[in-house]
């Protein structure tokens, strides 16, 4: 099978953030299963490889199987009954020799009675085997409620397609979520100056030919000095959003520090909790993800009145960037309530809806809200109509403007004592 392959530095980190969100998810979402103690959850790495690299180092298949280790004895802590999560993998190789080596790694850690019980090898194409995959899916959930996640790493850019997404999902009671890795040297073909002909030619293997204004793409990349980074994020994702109709996206980098190499991660999920999760994730990797646009409320817009330097280097998820970010969204987050809310929004519907348009993980959007909740500009009330007295959110809660108030630059009037705990944003360039 010849010399096993070099972990680099990016592909390690890549593997880092899936097992740390994996983790995470399960916590998350069988956090209140007590009571229903076996838990079933399927994995589907599509471009899985050989599972192993030099000096021992594990690839995404055995990652994936220790991250559901890890989580199930992190759930069973406290509980009279332990949690028992069962992975239904499949694992998916199409190059002769790396099969052989993934399926020897599997073996040679202690999978090799859950072989074609649990695990399943398919040596193959992606494309050529998911319709299987989907069928058995849904006959070992009549009713389609399985929670399913599908790790597509693939080695160019073109192998996963929106529309492959789309089949994928509908197929599957629009349930699943994907977790889709574009090499960032491709990503630089791909957007490089071309005849706008050629990149509509590409926009079409991504199944994106009706969602991407290639013109403006374009043009924006030039007025952003060639820079690719904010316009693969703002047009290559809004695109693939619309076009799977898969409810939440998050389009960040994974770029590790002095490495000029990483990925474009791209995660579409059916829920705003997964989304979060996802967001929490990068956030904690501060030295290793990057987001390339605004801080604040409608990340992915351009705004040329702005400081030009976020959408052309970028920004980190690190402690600067997260004061920034929430001093940027207590302003937008203001004007978004007093423009568009003014009879009050409840606290799940206003973080759904804002979602897919910020950076922020959940414990800023918490800080965010309150912090808005202790001005004189905005209130939060229970579902009953009582005063919220507690600083935790319920969903019901409604969170809405305090009459007769106006936040400085919607109107005029405000008494400058109202607005002492909103700043001003600090992106605008001084005049």
């Amino acid at each position: 099978m010849g010399q096993l392959p070099r972990l680099e530095l990016h592909s390690e980190k890549k593997l880092e953030l899936l097992h740390d969100y994996l983790v995470l998810y399960l916590k998350i979402v069988l956090k209140n299963t007590s009571g229903k103690e076996v838990q079933e959850i399927t994995l589907i790495d599509g471009f899985a490889g050989g599972g192993v690299y030099q000096d021992r180092r594990i690839g995404s298949p055995l990652t994936i199987l220790k991250a559901v280790q890890e989580a199930e004895a992190l759930l069973s802590i406290g509980r009279s009954k332990p949690t028992k999560i069962i992975p239904i993998c499949y694992f998916i190789e199409e190059n002769a020799d790396a099969y052989a080596c993934l399926d020897a790694s599997l073996r040679a850690n202690g999978y090799e009675d859950k072989i074609g019980k649990t695990i399943h090898l398919r040596q193959s194409r992606f494309d050529d085997c998911v319709e299987e995959i989907v069928s058995n899916i849904n006959s070992r959930h009549k009713r389609g409620g399985n929670r399913t996640i599908f790790f597509l790493d693939q080695c160019g850019y073109t192998e996963i397609s929106a529309s492959t997404i789309k089949r994928i999902a509908e197929q599957l009671n629009n349930r699943p979520e994907f977790i889709i890795n574009f090499a960032i040297d491709w990503l630089m073909s791909f957007i490089s100056e071309r005849r706008i002909d050629q990149v509509d030619a590409s926009l079409k293997k991504f199944g994106l030919e009706n969602h991407v204004d290639t013109r403006s793409m374009l043009k924006l990349h030039m007025e952003l000095g060639g820079k690719w980074e904010h316009v693969v994020e703002s047009y290559i994702g809004q695109g693939f959003h619309k076009a799977t109709g898969i409810e939440y996206f998050s389009p960040f980098y994974i770029e590790p520090k002095d490495n000029h190499l990483g990925y474009w991660l791209l995660h579409l999920a059916q829920s705003a909790r997964a989304r979060s999760a996802m967001t929490e994730i990068h956030w904690s990797k501060a030295n290793r993800s990057k987001h390339y646009g605004y801080p604040g409320y409608d990340m992915l817009s351009y705004k040329p009145d702005l400081d030009k330097t976020k959408f052309m280097d970028g920004m980190s998820f690190d402690d600067e960037s997260r004061k920034l970010c929430q001093t940027v969204l207590t302003n937008d987050f203001a004007r978004l309530l007093r423009n568009k809310h003014e009879n009050g929004i409840s606290f799940k519907d206003f973080i759904e809806e804002t979602s897919n348009n910020v950076m922020a993980d959940a414990p800023m959007l918490h800080d965010v809200m309150w912090q808005l909740c202790d001005s004189d500009n905005f209130e939060v009330v229970c579902p009953s109509g009582v005063e919220k007295r507690t600083r935790k959110f319920s969903e019901g809660d409604i969170i809405k403007p305090r009459a007769q108030l106006i936040f400085p630059g919607v109107g005029i009037g405000v008494p400058p004592q109202s607005c002492q705990k909103i700043q001003t944003n600090p992106l605008v360039r001084a005049s």
